[in-house]
């Protein structure tokens, strides 16, 4: 069954449009309430949490959202501004049978989306959302005519109760980490304006950081605009003429982070899985011997942990199948190249952009190494990605010269290149990643696939390609 508004992480889109409209909303709201009390065997009330980011339509889409919670017979609380991972932090605490982070991560600010957790503050598994959008439909879909009964009778939703998440975040997690000192380190923090600004300074300062912090007053509309981990031009810049010893970039719901070495140079998450693997390793404590990462991560990884004995299993891309692998075969340590690591049952296998900078900085402190040192030893395999706009999105399987030129060229090269097409899950863009030995070959078979498949889109119409 093929998801209608669920994509690699959860539900986004431009704020106020479909399907991130109230009428759609309220309907996906009673949706979430009817199959979590379906699910739901422990006693009365159940509990719903709402957590955002720094958006200027959060408070609008938590309303709506909240209404349709509520209606459905949930007990609803509002946590504010909170980083994603804090949201299923909060639903353990709690013993919440569902949870809703409304953010777009690192899009801009006029987007926004949805993401839900189930009981035990994990991520919905495919089926879930897949039946989760058949409630929604059957309740009405996206149509913007169509009013709740409930709401045409005049019924009011009871009031959402309003807690501080950020608190209790920042509490559990300077306490999870008193044991490391940050004293003499000086550290540039760009919060992207997002939901960091409202915990990660305050964690790194209780640990002794010696902080330079910067994009951490946001606007509504400021949130990832230049800044955070899709945009290291700041960090970078700041981190190197200043100088600090390090800096760390997250992105709008902070659920991820990338870092930088005294020097400027990207530390990213395949750095971090490489520092952090080897040290989990060495330790005795890297449950099976194996990291869990997704087809982008680069091959220098691969080869580094392969000559300390680790292996790298490999999964589609999105921490969704990363924490999947992981659940299912009880390894402790994964993540994706953009900076989302997991860490297993150590951390309920959330990703958290501040709990695995502060598991980095950890490893480093006992180390004594540096984070050059862990820069320098994952060699960075030549990879190019390229994003393709593209007005529709048929099949890659139905797109034969595209297809037959992978084929050839991974029969011409072998090992020696690999070759990765997707359709973005949150963005209305077409993927091509290439990486190998040869540069050149690399850059110039990326460039040729990306045109290939713009050229074969635009041949391709509803009943497959024109004459």
């Amino acid at each position: 069954m093929t998801r209608q508004w669920f994509g690699t992480d959860g539900i986004r889109g431009r704020a106020a449009e479909g399907p991130l409209t109230a009428p759609f909303l309220v309907r996906l709201g009673r949706a979430v309430a009817e199959q979590a009390l379906e699910e739901h065997e422990g006693p009365d009330p159940v509990q719903v949490l709402l957590g955002r980011d720094t958006r200027e339509s959060g408070p609008a889409i938590v309303t709506s959202l909240g209404e349709g919670l509520a209606l459905g017979g949930l007990e609803v609380v509002d946590l504010g501004v909170l980083p994603t991972p804090g949201l299923p932090m909060a639903m353990r605490e709690r013993g919440a049978a569902r949870g809703v982070v409304v953010s777009a991560s690192h899009n801009p600010w006029r987007d926004n989306g949805l993401k839900v957790f189930g009981a035990g503050g994990h991520k919905l598994t495919d089926a879930q959302e897949q039946a989760l959008e058949a409630r929604v439909a059957a309740l009405g879909g996206e149509g913007e005519s169509e009013v709740p009964a409930e709401l045409e009778l005049g019924r009011v939703a009871p009031a959402p109760q309003v807690v501080d998440g950020s608190l209790g975040y920042v509490g559990a997690m300077a306490e999870r980490f008193a044991h490391v000192d940050l004293g003499g380190l000086k550290i540039a923090v760009d919060c992207a304006h997002g939901a960091a600004s409202a915990t990660a300074p305050f964690v790194l300062k209780e640990l002794g950081a010696d902080l330079t912090v910067l994009c951490c007053h946001p606007n509504g509309r400021n949130i990832n605009d230049e800044c955070g981990s899709t945009h290291l031009g700041l960090i970078s810049k700041t981190t190197a003429e200043s100088p600090h010893h390090l800096g760390l970039a997250f992105d709008g719901d902070a659920d991820r982070v990338l870092m930088v070495d005294s020097r400027g140079r990207t530390c990213t998450g395949d750095h971090m899985l490489g520092f952090l693997g080897s040290w989990f390793h060495e330790q005795g404590s890297l449950i099976g011997d194996a990291v869990v990462a997704t087809v982008m991560s680069n091959l220098g990884l691969e080869r580094m942990l392969s000559e300390r004995g680790i292996r790298l299993i490999r999964t589609a891309v999105g921490d969704r199948y990363v924490h999947a692998r992981m659940r299912e075969e009880g390894y402790g340590l994964g993540g994706e190249a953009s900076g989302h690591l997991l860490f297993g049952a150590e951390n309920d296998f959330t990703g958290d952009g501040l709990y695995t900078a502060l598991r980095v900085l950890e490893g480093l402190v006992t180390t004594e190494k540096t984070l050059e040192d862990v820069v320098d030893a994952v060699p960075s395999i030549p990879q190019v990605l390229l994003n393709v706009p593209l007005e529709a999105r048929p099949p890659i399987e139905r797109l034969p010269l595209l297809t037959a030129r992978v084929s050839e060229a991974e029969s011409a090269y072998g090992s020696d290149i690999r070759i990765v097409l997707r359709y973005s899950g949150t963005e209305n863009l077409a993927r091509v990643m290439v990486e190998g030995l040869d540069a050149e070959l690399v850059k110039s078979l990326s460039e040729e696939l990306a045109q290939l498949w713009e050229e074969q889109v635009a041949l391709y119409g509803p009943q497959g390609f024109s004459a």
